[in-house]
């Protein structure tokens, strides 16, 4: 952030915005009580779903409008989707208000088909998340909290650079996958997903991670420098396989 010019003030928070005669911010001040200049001011708390024109209806609303698994609301014949809706029972591992796009995408298959005449229930398979911090991508695919988890161990890798950087997340004792938040490297979210799915462990994915890789041609590829730093902190001797399109197309 700070090579994009944003000038970051850690260990304080905002106390207050002094206007100017017209009304306008011309400044905030912080915690710490100093006074820095603006013209504008942002606040970030986060989503919250608008449904204030609901709450006097026969709808069920709390944070969200309350759905089942089916995305059925307390009313016949009347559904709720993306992120408004609220699951009265969240899948395991996740929240009960979704606010990606791909879940809402999902939600809306989801619907469809109910609509239809095929009712199906909500299953957005494992957690996958993908966005730019300025002009750099990240992605997360299934579980990585922010601390680990009783039973969990981790992989992490970063570029000297500081702006590429692996995450992996994996059970201690079976040494099955569970996770992945990449920072400035690409990848596949089918490859990814099929490990997911088929329980691989940690070593499959290292060694087939040249597969995962979705960066444009004559990008620079890292995969033999992270598994090299896996070996030699797990103590292994995994060899990256060459990239196959058998196993990206899913067909192996």
């Amino acid at each position: 952030m700070s090579r994009r010019g944003v000038d970051l003030r850690f260990n304080t928070e905002l106390k207050e915005i002094i206007s100017d005669e017209n009304g306008r911010v011309k400044a905030v001040v912080a915690s710490t009580g100093e006074e820095l200049a603006c013209q504008f001011v942002g606040l970030t708390p986060g989503v919250s779903p608008n449904i204030d024109f609901l709450k006097d209806t026969d709808l069920e609303t709390e944070e969200g409008i309350v759905v089942n698994q089916f995305l059925e609301t307390n009313q016949t014949d009347v559904y709720s989707i993306g992120d408004c809706a609220q699951f009265s029972k969240p899948l395991a591992g996740r929240k009960k208000i979704e606010q990606v796009w791909y879940t809402g995408r999902i939600m809306g298959e989801t619907v469809a088909q109910t609509i239809c005449g095929n009712k199906l229930a909500y299953k957005p398979g494992h957690w996958f998340n993908s966005a730019k911090f300025f002009d750099i991508e990240y992605q997360t695919y299934g579980c990585v909290n922010s601390m680990l988890q009783e039973g969990e161990s981790n992989f992490y890798w970063e570029h000297k650079g500081g702006e590429m950087c692996m995450h992996f997340v994996f059970d201690k004792s079976s040494r099955k996958f569970l996770g992945l938040n990449t920072f400035g490297i690409r990848i596949r979210h089918e490859v990814m997903n099929r490990h997911l799915d088929s329980d691989a462990t940690i070593e499959k994915v290292m060694e087939q991670l040249k597969d995962a890789n979705f960066d444009p041609e004559f990008y620079r590829v890292y995969e033999d420098k992270i598994v090299a730093k896996f070996n030699k902190e797990q103590k292994t001797n995994i060899s990256v396989k060459k990239r196959s399109w058998k196993r990206i197309l899913g067909a192996g």
